[in-house]
């Protein structure tokens, strides 16, 4: 799964990096996103790349009661009932990295050559969740699942093509490094750069 992730870079950076053609609403930088955060995510309407804000926890529109979800798995995404009516809905969220634990270690993950992360996602109205994807080899000694990391060359694809599941794969293992982090990040209110520092 996904529980938490690092979005270090400023909108200005996600601008000029992904040519973004309008921005419909702007966040600062956080160093520990949880579930209930506004996040940043991209999307595609009337063809222009639109940058976003939606709230992390699916509630489908149909039903504002039901609990938030966080994570979509990409194998059961078009059978489950919270999902299927929205998979044209889908966004990019943008990461520089996410967090996850073993045996209540927090491992810092992210891309060795310090290119932001684009997690697919699907959205109903103002909220989202992440799709998340089995483990590649190098990560799966941490956990067994993973964010489905669209790579830069798909992008496009990821919003056009219909059949958008096989961008999907797990990124390449050979595209991550890891390392162990300070316990802290288990409190979503410590919120500094420190925080993904190796220890």
């Amino acid at each position: 799964m996904c529980g938490r992730f690092v979005r270090f870079r400023k909108v200005e950076e996600i601008i000029d990096y992904y040519k973004i053609d309008e921005v419909i609403n702007s966040l600062e930088p956080s160093y520990n996103i949880a579930p209930g955060s506004d996040i940043l995510a991209i999307m595609m309407e009337d063809n222009k790349r639109k940058l976003k804000s939606f709230k992390w926890g699916f509630v489908p529109s149909w039903n504002k009661n039901l609990k938030p979800v966080i994570n979509a798995r990409i194998e059961t995404i078009y059978q489950k009932p919270y999902f299927k009516s929205f998979i044209k809905n889908r966004i990019l969220i943008v990461a520089d990295g996410f967090f996850e634990w073993k045996e209540k270690q927090p491992y810092f993950i992210y891309r060795n050559d310090k290119k932001p992360m684009l997690f697919a996602g699907i959205y109903s109205e103002e909220t989202c969740a992440i799709i998340t994807t089995e483990p590649n080899e190098k990560f799966k000694v941490i956990h067994d699942r993973m964010p489905a990391i669209v790579l830069d060359e798909d992008f496009e694809n990821y919003f056009k093509d219909e059949n958008f599941l096989k961008f999907l794969k797990p990124i390449p293992s050979e595209m991550i490094d890891f390392c162990k982090v300070s316990k802290a990040v288990n409190n979503p209110k410590n919120n500094y750069k420190e925080i993904i520092n190796c220890i």
